[in-house]
């Protein structure tokens, strides 16, 4: 059984997040315990692999920075996706699955004792109106960009060994690096553990799908329902929860059947940042801290959900076939009636508003 103060330590040791007491401790671990080393040589081989391709990935995130707040003078067209795939590769897709894997016999419901330790009676709690976002500094110095119609629940001041923050709905965060004290955020039914990193966690309550975003450092997820997987993310790298399916997971779009299919209720996907055109530094996931609403090949159920919380209104399609509509395009300053204009250039449809509500049919 490998160690899981073993697993912690690897993976400040990848992302350069190790102290020189944790590395000496790393040391004798590797020394003393063949497992832990043969594991070690894995994880670091895999990481290794792709240094070259996540390299960047402090470089954008700077770019994202410098640029929130500020509006881009790019227009871009709106246009319609034509058989966009992803390719999946073997060696990434086996990776994933032996992370996962291994992750069943390491780790045993590190979220419940945290949580057990750090009782917090007393919350703040900031909510994000519709067509409003909003940014936060706690306690700690970590800075956290909330978009609309979005909440979020943390304490006056940390307090025990870790950090807790409670999200519903959709942020960005900036967590300021404490080796001592892990950051940990509870959305609907994932927690993720950092260090100190940034990540973007899309986790609307009302919504079936869930995403953690990479964009710096290192972070492992676990699940509500399967509190033995651990899955750690990678710069560049983005984790998908489905809670509709039952009893089944998958990694880059492959399904894999659950071992006890009656007890798990949340399948997953781990794949990469969606860039909006090939050479564009213009990553989908992040678009919203820069005022900007972009959708690539996305059905135009799921781009109205955004627009609901972006032009603060509630809409509702008359129409399954026009909800299976699929685009790609950006939106910055248009309003909600210029947005369906763009649209009905593409496909055909109509639209009415009754009663404070968008009807589309």
């Amino acid at each position: 059984m490998v160690n899981e103060r073993f697993i912690e330590l690897l993976a400040k040791k990848l992302s350069d997040e190790i102290d020189e007491r944790e590395a000496e401790e790393l040391k004798y671990l590797l020394a003393s315990d063949e497992e832990c080393l043969r594991q070690y040589d894995f994880f670091k081989t895999y990481w290794i692999q792709n240094e070259e391709q996540y390299s960047n990935g402090d470089l954008m995130f700077q770019k994202i920075k410098s640029r929130i707040g500020v509006n881009d003078n790019i227009n871009e067209e709106l246009v319609v996706s034509k058989g966009i795939k992803r390719i999946s590769w073997f060696w990434r897709s086996a990776a994933a699955v032996l992370l996962i894997g291994i992750s069943v016999y390491i780790f045993n419901d590190w979220t419940s004792l945290s949580s057990k330790k750090n009782v917090v009676t007393n919350l703040e709690v900031t909510e994000i109106p519709s067509r409003v976002k909003s940014k936060i500094t706690l306690s700690d110095g970590t800075v956290i960009t909330l978009n609309s119609q979005t909440t979020l629940k943390y304490p006056a001041a940390f307090e025990g060994q870790t950090r807790e923050v409670y999200l519903n709905g959709e942020a960005f965060f900036d967590v300021a690096k404490d080796h001592k004290h892990p950051f940990i955020v509870h959305a609907g039914n994932m927690s993720v553990r950092v260090l100190g990193t940034a990540f973007n966690i899309k986790s609307y309550s009302n919504d079936a799908r869930s995403e953690t975003t990479l964009i710096r450092g290192t972070i492992e997820v676990t699940l509500a329902d399967r509190p033995s997987d651990r899955i750690i993310l990678k710069p560049n790298e983005k984790l998908i929860l489905n809670s509709a399916t039952v009893g089944k997971r998958s990694v880059n779009n492959d399904v894999i059947t659950a071992p006890n299919p009656d007890t798990v209720h949340t399948n997953y996907t781990l794949t990469n940042l969606t860039y909006l055109k090939p050479n564009d530094t213009t990553v989908v996931e992040t678009s919203w801290v820069n005022n900007r609403l972009v959708f690539k090949d996305e059905t135009f159920g799921e781009i109205a959900k955004q627009m609901a919380r972006w032009y603060g209104l509630k809409i509702e399609f008359k129409n399954d076939k026009v909800k299976e509509y699929r685009f790609t395009g950006v939106f910055e300053k248009e309003t909600l009636v210029e947005a369906l204009v763009a649209f009905k250039k593409i496909e055909t449809f109509n639209y009415k508003f009754e009663n404070e509500t968008l009807y589309i049919y």
